[in-house]
């Protein structure tokens, strides 16, 4: 019975080791960005169509170049996110929308 125990123990502690080892892998990525003509945005939220039905949109172009998610975007009409070929619109001065697969817009707004 003394030796159920202790082995028991070692196995707690073994799982516990593990489970820490595990937690502490973390992967490093950037928020979700956009880089358009030499200014950064940072993906704000998700909207259905209806928030810009009575907004003139217009079209800025379609990502060009998806990096890896750890990466900054470095070049005009890259991504950390949207899949290359994603239609970005112009909102405003400071807000761009990209159109995602499901009809939704992906909000980015300008970081200063």
């Amino acid at each position: 019975m003394g030796r159920k125990l202790p082995l028991a123990g070692i196995m707690v502690l073994s799982l516990l080791l593990i489970q820490c080892v595990g937690c502490s892998k973390q992967s490093a990525s950037y928020a979700s960005l956009l880089k358009y003509n030499d200014d950064e945005y940072i993906g704000k939220g998700i909207e259905r169509p209806e928030a810009f039905a009575e907004t003139d949109l217009t079209l800025a172009g379609t990502i060009q170049k998806k990096v890896e998610p750890d990466q900054y975007p470095d070049t005009n009409l890259a991504s950390n996110e949207l899949p290359e070929g994603t239609e970005i619109y112009i909102v405003d001065d400071d807000k761009l929308v990209a159109l995602l697969e499901n009809r939704r817009f992906k909000v980015f707004e300008r970081m200063e």
